[in-house]
Protein backbone atom coordinates (compact mmCIF):
# COMPACT_ATOMS: atom_id res chain seq x y z
CA UNK A 1 0.00 0.00 0.00
CA UNK A 2 1.30 3.72 -0.92
CA UNK A 3 0.55 6.70 1.24
CA UNK A 4 0.71 9.70 -0.27
CA UNK A 5 0.18 13.81 0.85
CA UNK A 6 -2.77 15.08 -0.60
CA UNK A 7 -2.33 18.00 0.71
CA UNK A 8 -0.75 20.22 3.59
CA UNK A 9 -2.02 22.40 6.42
CA UNK A 10 -4.74 23.23 9.27
CA UNK A 11 -7.01 21.52 6.82
CA UNK A 12 -5.73 18.08 5.87
CA UNK A 13 -5.53 17.65 9.37
CA UNK A 14 -8.93 18.66 10.66
CA UNK A 15 -11.66 20.41 8.88
CA UNK A 16 -13.98 23.21 10.31
CA UNK A 17 -16.14 20.91 11.95
CA UNK A 18 -13.76 18.60 13.65
CA UNK A 19 -11.84 22.24 15.08
CA UNK A 20 -14.03 22.08 18.40
CA UNK A 21 -13.34 18.94 19.30
CA UNK A 22 -9.70 18.05 18.45
CA UNK A 23 -9.18 21.71 19.94
CA UNK A 24 -10.71 20.68 23.32
CA UNK A 25 -9.44 17.51 23.27
CA UNK A 26 -5.78 18.53 22.58
CA UNK A 27 -5.86 21.30 25.17
CA UNK A 28 -7.06 19.01 28.00
CA UNK A 29 -4.60 16.57 27.69
CA UNK A 30 -1.61 19.59 27.28
CA UNK A 31 -2.94 21.73 29.95
CA UNK A 32 -3.46 18.56 32.50
CA UNK A 33 0.18 17.44 31.32
CA UNK A 34 1.28 20.92 32.43
CA UNK A 35 -0.37 20.31 35.82
CA UNK A 36 2.75 17.49 36.58
CA UNK A 37 0.27 14.93 34.35
CA UNK A 38 -3.33 16.61 36.98
CA UNK A 39 -2.41 13.95 39.12
CA UNK A 40 -3.27 16.42 42.07
CA UNK A 41 -7.06 17.47 43.53
CA UNK A 42 -6.54 20.95 41.96
CA UNK A 43 -6.66 20.13 38.52
CA UNK A 44 -9.36 17.61 38.97
CA UNK A 45 -12.09 20.81 40.71
CA UNK A 46 -10.26 22.92 38.11
CA UNK A 47 -10.63 20.56 34.83
CA UNK A 48 -13.93 19.62 35.90
CA UNK A 49 -15.59 23.20 35.78
CA UNK A 50 -13.82 24.05 32.94
CA UNK A 51 -15.27 20.77 31.17
CA UNK A 52 -18.40 21.19 32.26
CA UNK A 53 -18.39 24.68 30.77
CA UNK A 54 -16.96 23.58 27.86
CA UNK A 55 -19.72 20.86 27.19
CA UNK A 56 -22.53 23.29 28.20
CA UNK A 57 -21.08 26.00 25.60
CA UNK A 58 -20.90 23.31 22.74
CA UNK A 59 -24.05 22.14 23.59
CA UNK A 60 -25.57 25.54 23.41
CA UNK A 61 -23.43 26.07 20.05
CA UNK A 62 -25.06 22.78 18.63
CA UNK A 63 -28.77 23.80 19.48
CA UNK A 64 -29.00 20.65 21.56
CA UNK A 65 -28.35 18.46 18.58
CA UNK A 66 -29.81 15.07 19.02
CA UNK A 67 -27.35 11.91 20.60
CA UNK A 68 -27.01 8.67 19.31
CA UNK A 69 -28.43 6.67 22.89
CA UNK A 70 -25.12 4.57 22.36
CA UNK A 71 -23.00 8.44 23.29
CA UNK A 72 -24.99 8.24 26.90
CA UNK A 73 -23.26 5.06 28.03
CA UNK A 74 -19.92 6.34 28.96
CA UNK A 75 -21.08 9.15 30.74
CA UNK A 76 -24.27 7.21 32.78
CA UNK A 77 -21.08 4.83 33.67
CA UNK A 78 -19.09 7.39 35.05
CA UNK A 79 -21.74 8.92 37.00
CA UNK A 80 -22.38 5.75 38.65
CA UNK A 81 -18.55 5.26 39.33
CA UNK A 82 -18.73 8.58 41.07
CA UNK A 83 -22.04 7.90 43.04
CA UNK A 84 -20.46 4.78 44.02
CA UNK A 85 -17.20 6.40 44.66
CA UNK A 86 -18.86 8.77 47.05
CA UNK A 87 -21.21 5.31 48.36
CA UNK A 88 -17.76 4.10 49.67
CA UNK A 89 -16.87 6.62 51.83
CA UNK A 90 -19.56 4.73 54.53
CA UNK A 91 -17.95 1.60 54.60
CA UNK A 92 -14.20 3.07 53.62
CA UNK A 93 -11.71 2.52 55.91
CA UNK A 94 -10.28 6.46 55.10
CA UNK A 95 -13.72 8.17 54.30
CA UNK A 96 -12.05 11.28 53.29
CA UNK A 97 -9.93 9.66 50.61
CA UNK A 98 -13.19 8.01 49.10
CA UNK A 99 -15.04 11.59 48.76
CA UNK A 100 -11.88 13.24 47.66
CA UNK A 101 -10.92 10.59 45.06
CA UNK A 102 -14.49 10.85 43.96
CA UNK A 103 -13.61 14.07 42.47
CA UNK A 104 -11.37 12.82 40.18
CA UNK A 105 -13.98 10.52 38.34
CA UNK A 106 -16.04 13.84 38.50
CA UNK A 107 -13.49 15.12 36.60
CA UNK A 108 -13.56 12.49 34.22
CA UNK A 109 -17.18 12.54 34.18
CA UNK A 110 -17.28 16.12 33.09
CA UNK A 111 -14.75 15.54 30.52
CA UNK A 112 -16.18 12.60 28.90
CA UNK A 113 -19.90 14.96 28.84
CA UNK A 114 -17.88 17.48 27.09
CA UNK A 115 -16.43 15.14 24.05
CA UNK A 116 -19.42 13.15 23.49
CA UNK A 117 -21.18 16.72 23.19
CA UNK A 118 -18.08 17.96 20.90
CA UNK A 119 -18.42 14.73 18.43
CA UNK A 120 -16.17 15.57 15.84
CA UNK A 121 -12.01 15.44 15.67
CA UNK A 122 -11.87 14.20 19.21
CA UNK A 123 -8.94 11.01 17.47
CA UNK A 124 -6.89 14.45 15.73
CA UNK A 125 -7.06 16.24 19.39
CA UNK A 126 -5.40 13.33 21.19
CA UNK A 127 -2.96 12.67 18.30
CA UNK A 128 -2.08 16.46 18.67
CA UNK A 129 -2.10 16.94 22.37
CA UNK A 130 0.23 13.74 22.87
CA UNK A 131 2.40 15.39 20.14
CA UNK A 132 3.15 18.68 21.75
CA UNK A 133 3.92 16.66 25.09
CA UNK A 134 6.19 14.92 23.78
CA UNK A 135 7.29 17.52 21.82
CA UNK A 136 7.66 19.44 24.95
CA UNK A 137 9.56 16.43 26.88
CA UNK A 138 12.38 16.09 24.11
CA UNK A 139 12.83 20.33 23.54
CA UNK A 140 13.52 20.36 27.56
CA UNK A 141 15.88 17.22 27.43
CA UNK A 142 17.76 19.00 24.43
CA UNK A 143 17.64 22.58 26.34
CA UNK A 144 18.62 21.62 29.93
CA UNK A 145 20.32 18.00 29.19
CA UNK A 146 19.68 14.80 30.49
CA UNK A 147 19.01 15.17 34.47
CA UNK A 148 19.47 12.30 37.11
CA UNK A 149 15.70 12.06 39.43
CA UNK A 150 15.50 10.19 42.19
CA UNK A 151 12.59 7.78 41.21
CA UNK A 152 13.07 8.06 37.13
CA UNK A 153 16.90 8.14 36.80
CA UNK A 154 17.53 9.33 33.82
CA UNK A 155 14.33 8.40 31.60
CA UNK A 156 12.06 10.93 30.05
CA UNK A 157 9.51 12.00 31.64
CA UNK A 158 7.98 15.37 30.46
CA UNK A 159 6.05 17.66 32.28
CA UNK A 160 4.14 14.83 33.42
CA UNK A 161 6.84 13.86 36.09
CA UNK A 162 6.62 10.07 35.47
CA UNK A 163 8.20 8.49 32.43
CA UNK A 164 5.86 5.22 32.40
CA UNK A 165 2.47 7.84 32.29
CA UNK A 166 4.32 10.00 29.17
CA UNK A 167 4.98 6.65 27.82
CA UNK A 168 1.07 5.63 27.76
CA UNK A 169 0.52 8.83 26.98
CA UNK A 170 2.92 9.09 23.47
CA UNK A 171 2.13 5.94 23.09
CA UNK A 172 -1.99 6.29 22.40
CA UNK A 173 -1.12 9.23 20.43
CA UNK A 174 1.07 7.38 17.78
CA UNK A 175 -0.79 4.47 16.80
CA UNK A 176 -3.88 7.35 16.88
CA UNK A 177 -1.61 8.96 14.09
CA UNK A 178 -0.39 5.61 12.35
CA UNK A 179 -4.04 4.56 12.15
CA UNK A 180 -5.09 7.95 10.85
CA UNK A 181 -2.36 7.32 8.13
CA UNK A 182 -3.07 3.90 7.12
CA UNK A 183 -6.97 4.42 7.21
CA UNK A 184 -6.64 7.86 4.91
CA UNK A 185 -3.88 6.49 2.75
CA UNK A 186 -2.34 9.74 3.45
CA UNK A 187 1.60 9.80 4.91
CA UNK A 188 0.56 13.69 6.35
CA UNK A 189 -0.70 12.05 9.36
CA UNK A 190 2.19 10.05 9.68
CA UNK A 191 4.71 12.95 10.30
CA UNK A 192 3.90 13.36 14.47
CA UNK A 193 5.73 10.01 14.59
CA UNK A 194 9.08 11.50 13.83
CA UNK A 195 8.87 13.02 17.48
CA UNK A 196 6.60 10.55 18.99
CA UNK A 197 8.78 7.63 18.77
CA UNK A 198 11.92 8.60 19.98
CA UNK A 199 9.98 10.43 23.21
CA UNK A 200 8.69 6.54 23.58
CA UNK A 201 11.55 5.02 23.30
CA UNK A 202 13.70 7.85 25.78
CA UNK A 203 10.51 6.68 28.52
CA UNK A 204 11.83 3.07 29.06
CA UNK A 205 7.95 2.47 29.31
CA UNK A 206 8.02 -1.48 28.81
CA UNK A 207 4.32 -1.56 29.50
CA UNK A 208 3.86 1.47 26.59
CA UNK A 209 5.99 -0.62 24.31
CA UNK A 210 4.02 -3.64 24.45
CA UNK A 211 0.76 -1.66 24.60
CA UNK A 212 2.05 0.08 21.85
CA UNK A 213 2.78 -2.72 19.58
CA UNK A 214 -0.88 -4.61 19.94
CA UNK A 215 -2.28 -0.52 19.03
CA UNK A 216 -0.21 -0.97 15.90
CA UNK A 217 -1.67 -4.37 14.63
CA UNK A 218 -5.22 -3.46 15.66
CA UNK A 219 -4.53 -0.13 13.88
CA UNK A 220 -3.36 -1.85 10.92
CA UNK A 221 -6.13 -4.45 11.09
CA UNK A 222 -8.57 -1.86 10.65
CA UNK A 223 -7.33 0.11 8.47
CA UNK A 224 -6.47 -2.59 5.92
CA UNK A 225 -9.72 -4.29 6.54
CA UNK A 226 -8.72 -7.17 8.45
CA UNK A 227 -10.55 -6.74 11.20
CA UNK A 228 -10.34 -10.36 12.38
CA UNK A 229 -6.09 -9.41 13.04
CA UNK A 230 -7.83 -6.33 15.14
CA UNK A 231 -10.29 -8.39 17.21
CA UNK A 232 -7.27 -11.30 17.65
CA UNK A 233 -4.84 -8.88 18.95
CA UNK A 234 -7.12 -7.09 21.61
CA UNK A 235 -8.36 -10.84 22.57
CA UNK A 236 -4.49 -11.93 22.79
CA UNK A 237 -3.40 -8.52 24.81
CA UNK A 238 -6.26 -8.94 27.03
CA UNK A 239 -5.60 -12.53 27.63
CA UNK A 240 -2.07 -12.02 28.16
CA UNK A 241 -2.79 -9.04 30.92
CA UNK A 242 -5.36 -10.80 32.96
CA UNK A 243 -3.22 -14.15 33.28
CA UNK A 244 0.16 -11.56 34.57
CA UNK A 245 -2.37 -9.66 36.89
CA UNK A 246 -4.06 -13.18 38.47
CA UNK A 247 -0.46 -14.43 38.86
CA UNK A 248 1.61 -11.57 40.41
CA UNK A 249 4.79 -13.71 41.63
CA UNK A 250 5.40 -13.78 38.14
CA UNK A 251 5.96 -10.20 37.24
CA UNK A 252 8.82 -7.78 37.86
CA UNK A 253 9.68 -7.22 41.61
CA UNK A 254 8.06 -3.81 42.05
CA UNK A 255 4.51 -5.03 40.53
CA UNK A 256 4.35 -8.16 42.27
CA UNK A 257 4.72 -5.95 45.62
CA UNK A 258 1.98 -3.85 44.28
CA UNK A 259 -0.33 -6.94 42.80
CA UNK A 260 0.11 -9.40 45.69
CA UNK A 261 -1.23 -6.38 47.97
CA UNK A 262 -4.09 -5.63 46.08
CA UNK A 263 -4.90 -9.70 46.07
CA UNK A 264 -4.81 -9.25 49.89
CA UNK A 265 -7.10 -6.60 49.68
CA UNK A 266 -9.71 -7.97 47.31
CA UNK A 267 -9.44 -10.56 50.06
CA UNK A 268 -10.36 -9.29 53.21
CA UNK A 269 -12.72 -6.59 51.29
CA UNK A 270 -14.29 -9.08 48.73
CA UNK A 271 -17.68 -7.50 48.35
CA UNK A 272 -17.37 -3.85 48.71
CA UNK A 273 -13.73 -3.30 48.54
CA UNK A 274 -11.94 -1.08 51.04
CA UNK A 275 -13.26 2.56 49.59
CA UNK A 276 -12.33 4.46 46.89
CA UNK A 277 -8.66 6.38 46.78
CA UNK A 278 -7.78 3.81 49.79
CA UNK A 279 -5.07 1.51 48.54
CA UNK A 280 -2.32 3.49 49.95
CA UNK A 281 -3.49 3.27 53.81
CA UNK A 282 -4.43 -0.53 53.03
CA UNK A 283 -0.89 -1.23 51.20
CA UNK A 284 1.54 -3.60 52.92
CA UNK A 285 4.97 -4.08 50.82
CA UNK A 286 8.29 -3.58 50.75
CA UNK A 287 8.30 -1.04 47.56
CA UNK A 288 7.08 1.98 48.40
CA UNK A 289 3.88 2.98 46.55
CA UNK A 290 0.85 4.79 46.54
CA UNK A 291 -1.23 2.87 44.08
CA UNK A 292 -1.58 -0.66 43.02
CA UNK A 293 -0.59 -0.24 39.50
CA UNK A 294 -3.74 -1.43 38.11
CA UNK A 295 -6.63 -0.31 37.12
CA UNK A 296 -8.21 -3.06 37.21
CA UNK A 297 -6.55 -4.59 40.22
CA UNK A 298 -7.45 -1.01 42.37
CA UNK A 299 -10.77 -0.68 41.43
CA UNK A 300 -12.08 -3.85 42.61
CA UNK A 301 -9.68 -4.10 45.36
CA UNK A 302 -11.30 -0.30 46.53
CA UNK A 303 -14.60 -0.32 45.34
CA UNK A 304 -15.32 -4.15 44.78
CA UNK A 305 -17.09 -6.17 41.36
CA UNK A 306 -19.21 -3.17 41.12
CA UNK A 307 -16.19 -0.93 40.39
CA UNK A 308 -14.41 -3.47 38.21
CA UNK A 309 -17.37 -3.57 36.60
CA UNK A 310 -18.17 -0.23 35.76
CA UNK A 311 -14.76 0.56 35.09
CA UNK A 312 -14.48 -2.18 32.26
CA UNK A 313 -17.83 -1.91 30.79
CA UNK A 314 -16.55 1.63 30.27
CA UNK A 315 -13.80 1.02 27.93
CA UNK A 316 -15.15 -2.50 26.55
CA UNK A 317 -17.98 -0.86 25.42
CA UNK A 318 -16.18 2.03 23.48
CA UNK A 319 -13.23 -0.59 22.29
CA UNK A 320 -16.19 -2.96 21.01
CA UNK A 321 -18.43 -0.11 19.06
CA UNK A 322 -14.55 1.13 17.73
CA UNK A 323 -14.14 -2.13 16.10
CA UNK A 324 -17.47 -3.21 15.06
CA UNK A 325 -17.55 0.64 13.46
CA UNK A 326 -14.40 -0.10 11.81
CA UNK A 327 -13.16 3.69 13.70
CA UNK A 328 -8.67 2.65 13.80
CA UNK A 329 -7.85 5.47 15.65
CA UNK A 330 -10.50 5.15 18.72
CA UNK A 331 -9.97 1.28 18.51
CA UNK A 332 -5.96 1.64 18.55
CA UNK A 333 -5.85 4.56 20.97
CA UNK A 334 -8.32 2.86 23.38
CA UNK A 335 -6.21 -0.77 22.90
CA UNK A 336 -2.98 0.91 24.36
CA UNK A 337 -4.55 2.79 27.33
CA UNK A 338 -6.80 -0.42 28.65
CA UNK A 339 -3.43 -2.42 28.32
CA UNK A 340 -0.93 0.22 29.45
CA UNK A 341 -3.19 0.99 32.29
CA UNK A 342 -3.49 -2.40 33.48
CA UNK A 343 -0.23 -2.30 34.69
CA UNK A 344 0.75 1.10 35.48
CA UNK A 345 -1.28 3.90 37.18
CA UNK A 346 -2.53 5.92 34.28
CA UNK A 347 -6.46 6.29 35.64
CA UNK A 348 -4.59 8.55 38.35
CA UNK A 349 -2.81 10.40 35.53
CA UNK A 350 -6.17 12.70 34.23
CA UNK A 351 -3.39 13.88 31.36
CA UNK A 352 -3.44 10.57 29.94
CA UNK A 353 -6.90 9.19 31.26
CA UNK A 354 -8.51 11.96 29.95
CA UNK A 355 -7.15 11.54 26.17
CA UNK A 356 -8.21 8.07 26.74
CA UNK A 357 -11.68 9.30 27.70
CA UNK A 358 -12.07 11.52 23.85
CA UNK A 359 -11.41 8.21 22.33
CA UNK A 360 -14.48 6.62 24.42
CA UNK A 361 -16.82 9.55 22.64
CA UNK A 362 -15.13 9.12 19.57
CA UNK A 363 -15.93 5.23 19.22
CA UNK A 364 -19.46 5.97 20.87
CA UNK A 365 -20.10 9.11 18.77
CA UNK A 366 -19.27 8.91 15.35
CA UNK A 367 -19.05 6.71 12.62
CA UNK A 368 -15.44 8.80 12.11
CA UNK A 369 -12.70 9.92 13.66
Amino acid sequence: MVLTIRRSGAAALAPPRSLPGAALASLGVVVLSAEQGGYFAPAWRTGAVAFAAAAALLWLWSDGARLPRLAYVPPALLAALVLWSVASASWSVVPSASTLDAQRTLLYLAAAGAFVVAGDGLALGVGAGGTVVAAWALGDRLVHGTSFDQYEGTLLMGPLGYANGLGALVAVAAVVWLALALERRNAFYALPLLVLVPALVLTGSRGAWGAAAVGVVVAAGIALRHRALAYAAVGAGAAALVALLALPAAAPADRAAYWSSAHHVIAVHPLLGSGAGTFAAVYHGAVPGHDAHSLYLQALAELGPVGLVLVVALFGVALVAALRRNLAAPAAGLAVYVLAAGVDWDWQLPAVTVGALALVAASVRNRSA
